[in-house]
């Protein structure tokens, strides 16, 4: 089970709204794995991927955008995220 397979099924748990994307075009470029919360609580809005060029994809980790990044990651992005990573940034915000 990939990490944003993982992800993905606490999302399902949690009654958490969200779309998720996958497409592999054959071309590098345009392959893309990703889930997609674009209402999650008031003002909460992220996604998390793992394809070609995101931070963690050789590893199979994940890279979030959006509302789960704060100030101290001194960053847009952050990567190299396992699913439980991403869990912990969510219950943070709950």
């Amino acid at each position: 089970m990939s990490e944003l397979d993982k992800l993905e099924a606490y999302l399902k748990e949690n009654n958490i709204p969200y779309e998720r994307y996958d497409t592999d075009e054959g071309v590098q470029y345009l392959e893309r794995h990703q889930i997609c919360v674009p209402e999650w609580s008031e003002n909460c809005k992220w996604d998390a991927i793992c394809h070609k060029g995101s931070y963690g994809y050789e590893q199979g980790l994940l890279e979030i955008y959006g509302e789960l990044v704060n100030d101290k990651d001194g960053d847009s992005v952050v990567g190299y995220l396992t699913a439980e990573d991403v869990i912990k940034r969510i219950k943070a915000r709950m």
